[in-house]
């Protein structure tokens, strides 16, 4: 499950400015602090994942079933449900453009049924197909990272054309997740099921 966020882009640097005048402070009045400085990308996304309770993906935190917090369904066929989000946020500061992608697990909408931790062999193979999930989004996360890298003249873009480009990107992920569930008919299927953690683990360390 994705859900875009936007953030800290170029509009939100016209906040920034300087006061003053040409006659100095009367003395019985102190002068007033600099403004605050802008908060960096990481700062705002990091501010985003607090907001959801969410964390990033790491390569030393694997998911684990106490992640999944959340209620499961009592109707329905699925074992576990992976939610996270890609956050990403863009700004540019003259010609200088910054952009963040990450991805993130959201515990309180994650869940998993008694019946597949109730069963040692369906609790880990369901598990690692979830683990797979969120691999595939970290994934499209960096690539998001080095597309928007790519970009020739992003300043010049209009926040419309880049918000149109990075849901793109977030629809191709989708996209690529609906298939890795197709293929491996939810992690039932043994063989692609191997084939796919595979395949993501090699563009991880890519």
């Amino acid at each position: 499950m994705t859900r875009p966020r936007v953030a800290g882009t170029a509009a939100a640097l016209l906040l920034l400015g300087c006061a003053g005048g040409n006659a100095p402070p009367s003395p019985a009045r102190s002068v007033p602090p600099p403004a605050p400085a802008a908060p960096t990308l990481d700062a705002m996304l990091r501010g985003d994942l607090a907001a959801d309770a969410a964390f990033p993906w790491s390569a030393g935190r694997r998911l684990a079933w106490s992640d999944f917090q959340g209620p499961p369904p009592a109707e329905g066929s699925e074992g576990a449900r992976t939610a996270y989000t890609l956050y990403y946020a863009w700004r540019c500061h003259r010609a200088a453009f910054e952009f963040r992608a990450i991805a993130a697990f959201r515990p309180r909408q994650s869940w998993v049924k008694r019946v597949v931790l109730n069963d040692a062999v369906q609790s880990r193979s369901v598990l690692g197909h979830e683990q797979t999930h969120f691999d595939l989004a970290e994934a499209h996360a960096r690539g998001m990272q080095r597309h928007f890298a790519g970009l020739a003249g992003p300043c010049r873009k209009t926040d419309k054309e880049l918000t149109a480009l990075a849901r793109r990107l977030v629809e191709e992920e989708k996209a690529e997740q609906r298939r890795y569930d197709a293929e491996t008919n939810h992690g039932l299927l043994a063989d692609p099921q191997a084939a796919w953690t595979a395949a993501v683990a090699r563009r991880l360390r890519s």
